[in-house]
C-alpha cells in the first residue's frame, strides 16, 4: 500500500496539467486557496475532507507524524454545468499515516459554485463584448495579438466574477473515513506468546465528521468541524473500541502578496490563484468518552493549538510551516510543541 500511494504522488507531482494555455475563459470550478485540507493540521489531518478543488494533496513531516494525503473530487471532471447538484462536491480521501491507511468519502455543498443562483445573479450583471472578425488587410499576427488582448480583458471580467462569487460564501461537508491497520489479512499470529492474537483487529477506526466553512473573501476564511470516532488503539485481540468526540476551529488570512501584479498572471486569470503568504491558527480537541482504559497511549484528552504560515508560491509550490502546541491529559499529563513542514499541491479543473 505504501508503494501504491507513493507512486500516485510521484505521478501527480510531475504531471504537467497546471497552467495550460486557454483561448477563452470558461465557467468552471476555481481555487479557494484560503480554504483547503489543512484546517486541521494535527489531530484530524488524515480524515479532513475540507477541500473544494479538483485535487488536493499534502505531505507532512514532523517528529511524530508523517502523512501522505490525496483528496480527489472526480465528478468535477464532468462538465455537468451544475446538473449533478451536491454530488459534484463528492470527494475521495486516501491517506497513509504512520502505517495506518485511511479511505474516506465526503459529500458537500459550495455556495460559490459557478452554477448556483448567486452565480447567475452576478454573471448577468457582467457586460461582455463580441470578438470582431478579422479586418480586410489586417495581418495574421496583428489579429492574433488583438484576440489575445481581447480574451485577456474577458478573463479579467471572469476573474472579478469569481472574486465576487467567493465573497461571503459558505461550504458544508459531511464525511466518513475508515482506517485500517498495517496488516489486514493473513494468518492470526501471537508473536509475543502472551496468548493474545496480535493481529485480531483489522479496522483501526470509523470516523464521522461535519464541517462548515465561511469564506469572507479570497483572502480570509474561517472553518469549524465536529468529529465522532470509534477506534482501537492497536490490533491486538484484548482491545476494546474507544469512542472519541472532537472538534476544531481554524482561521487563515492573507498577510503578504508575493506578486503585486497577480491580476495579470495566467494562474490568476485561469484559476484565481494568488501568490501570497497566509497567517493562520487552528484549535483541535479530542476526548475519549467510553472505554477510556483502552485509549491509545493512555491519552484521554488532547488539545492542540497550531499557529502556522502558508506559503503559496505557485499552484505547484505550496507549503506550510506550523508549530503545534499540544496538551495531553491521561495516565501521564504532558505539554509539548515542535515544528512541522507540510508540502501542498492544489489543482482546479478549469475547462
Amino acid at each position: 500500500m505504501n508503494k501504491i500511494i507513493t507512486l500516485i504522488f510521484v505521478l501527480l507531482f510531475f504531471q504537467q496539467i497546471i497552467g495550460q494555455q486557454f483561448d477563452r475563459p470558461e465557467l468552471s470550478n476555481i481555487y479557494s486557496s484560503v480554504v483547503g485540507p489543512n484546517s486541521e493540521p494535527v489531530i484530524f489531518n488524515d480524515i479532513n475532507l475540507n477541500t473544494y478543488e479538483l485535487l488536493s494533496t499534502n505531505i507532512q513531516f514532523s517528529e511524530k507524524n508523517n502523512i501522505q494525503k490525496i483528496v480527489f473530487a472526480p465528478l468535477k471532471l464532468i462538465n455537468s454545468s451544475g446538473a449533478l447538484g451536491f454530488l459534484e462536491e463528492t470527494r475521495i480521501n486516501i491517506v497513509q499515516k504512520n502505517g495506518i491507511t485511511t479511505f474516506g468519502l465526503g459529500f458537500g455543498y459550495d455556495s460559490s459554485s459557478p452554477f448556483g443562483k448567486k452565480a447567475d445573479r452576478l454573471f448577468n450583471n457582467i457586460s461582455f463584448n463580441s470578438l470582431r472578425p478579422k479586418n480586410a488587410g489586417e495581418a495574421d499576427h496583428e489579429y492574433e495579438s488583438f484576440k489575445s488582448n481581447f480574451y485577456k480583458k474577458q478573463s479579467r471580467k471572469y476573474a472579478k466574477f469569481y472574486e465576487d462569487l467567493l465573497k461571503n460564501s459558505y461550504k458544508f461537508t459531511l464525511a466518513y473515513n475508515i482506517s485500517l491497520f498495517e496488516i489486514i489479512g493473513g494468518d492470526e499470529v501471537d508473536l509475543d506468546m502472551d496468548n493474545i492474537i496480535d493481529n485480531a483487529n483489522k479496522v483501526e477506526s470509523h470516523n464521522y465528521s461535519v464541517n462548515f466553512t465561511y469564506v469572507f473573501s479570497s483572502e480570509t476564511a474561517i472553518s469549524i468541524s465536529g468529529h465522532i470516532s470509534d477506534k482501537f488503539s492497536n490490533p491486538k485481540g484484548d482491545q476494546e473500541r474507544v469512542l472519541y468526540i472532537g472538534g476544531s476551529l481554524s482561521i487563515a488570512h492573507e498577510i503578504i502578496s508575493l506578486n503585486k501584479n497577480y491580476e495579470d498572471s495566467k494562474d490568476y486569470l485561469t484559476a484565481l490563484f494568488k501568490p501570497a503568504i497566509l497567517l493562520g491558527a487552528s484549535f483541535e480537541y479530542q476526548e475519549a468518552k467510553e472505554n477510556k482504559e483502552f485509549a491509545k497511549d493512555g491519552i484521554i484528552r488532547k488539545n492542540v493549538i497550531t499557529p502556522f504560515l502558508d506559503f503559496k508560491i505557485t499552484p505547484k509550490t505550496q507549503f506550510r510551516v506550523g508549530i503545534p502546541i499540544q496538551n495531553f491529559e491521561g495516565i501521564k499529563d504532558e505539554v509539548s510543541f515542535g515544528p512541522f513542514v507540510q508540502w501542498t499541491l492544489q489543482i482546479a479543473n478549469k475547462s
